[in-house]
């Protein structure tokens, strides 16, 4: 049994937030980052030539989306979010216009205006299939998941062969915890089509997280990654889910098959810092004595360093 002592210098809480802002009409965003961007993009030959045609031509929506794409690539989120607001404005009747607006918004945690957007966007509309799947998508995070579930089958209905329809209706009976439903929709898609990895995933998560089946969530997750990540993946699973101890067994496994392998090592120190820095690793399935040096110093190597013992990582995320 081999004992890492790991210096704990970050921990992590996971959460997601929202911010709700009422209006009767979509309100410019300004900040000192929009104030502080007017020289944005004087250094970028498209971006002038994108400008100096939108004084030609105001009314010109397509320009006004390709600035934004632009200023959103730059990380100027706000000046991406007015252009969108003015071209919507000129044109309230495009609806793929609309859910880009409403999408900016949400990832700006405006769920409020993104709500009115969508709903603004949505009238008189007729959506294709695949906009009702972005509709569906969208609703997921701005309004309530059963809403969502609704457009998620009403998409599907009009695309009943769409397997990634059918994907993002499981995700969402996932998210609502209807596990028997999800569990049904991902088996038949995978013998639809056994290739679909998003599926294979979500099914895999699935079985770890919420079915209790830690063998078939690997089944599946070996089928796509392999051994090591599968072993690895679980325990990602079971460290969302607080399971120090079953996740750190899964992690002996993965390192075990795969000594060098920077996402378990990151969801080892992750262990450490949540059970008090310290992590007992039992590496008795290597039998070989050089393959468990190899570990032992790639482990130090990770968490501790040759001088003065602090962490030279600063990866604390897993990966699944």
């Amino acid at each position: 049994m081999i004992r890492f002592l790991v210096p704990v210098l970050l921990l992590f809480t996971f959460s997601c937030s929202r911010q709700n802002q009422s209006a009767s009409r979509i309100a410019p965003v300004f900040d000192p980052q929009v104030r502080n961007a007017v020289n944005m993009g004087d250094g970028d030959l498209e971006v002038q030539a994108l400008r100096k045609r939108l004084l030609e031509n105001p009314t010109d929506t397509m320009l006004r989306r390709r600035l934004a794409a632009k200023f959103k690539a730059s990380g100027y989120p706000d000046l991406e979010l007015e252009h969108l607001r003015i071209a919507f404005e000129l044109a309230p009747a495009d609806l793929s216009l609309g859910l880009d607006l409403a999408n900016a918004l949400n990832e700006q945690r405006l769920s409020t205006q993104a709500n009115q957007v969508l709903a603004a966007a949505l009238k008189d509309s007729k959506p294709t299939a695949a906009q009702w799947s972005s509709v569906a998508i969208l609703t997921d995070s701005i309004a309530s998941l059963s809403e969502g579930e609704a457009l998620h089958r009403k998409a599907l209905s009009l695309d009943t062969n769409n397997f990634n329809f059918s994907n993002n209706l499981a995700y969402n009976l996932i998210r609502q915890n209807r596990s028997s439903e999800a569990e049904q929709i991902l088996r038949e898609l995978l013998r639809a089509k056994p290739t679909h990895e998003l599926a294979r995933n979500n099914l895999a998560k699935l079985y770890a997280t919420q079915l209790n089946q830690p063998e078939e969530a690997l089944l599946h997750w070996k089928a796509i990654s392999g051994p090591a990540a599968a072993h690895n993946n679980l325990a990602a699973a079971y460290i969302e889910l607080g399971k120090w101890a079953e996740a750190k067994i899964e992690l002996e496994k993965a390192l075990a098959l795969r000594f060098q392998f920077p996402e378990a090592l990151q969801n080892l120190q992750i262990i450490a810092a949540r059970t008090g820095g310290t992590v007992d690793l039992n590496l008795d399935r290597d039998k070989k004595p050089s393959s468990l040096s190899k570990l032992a110093r790639a482990l130090r190597h990770v968490f501790v360093s040759d001088d003065d013992g602090t962490s030279k990582s600063n990866h604390h995320r897993s990966r699944s």
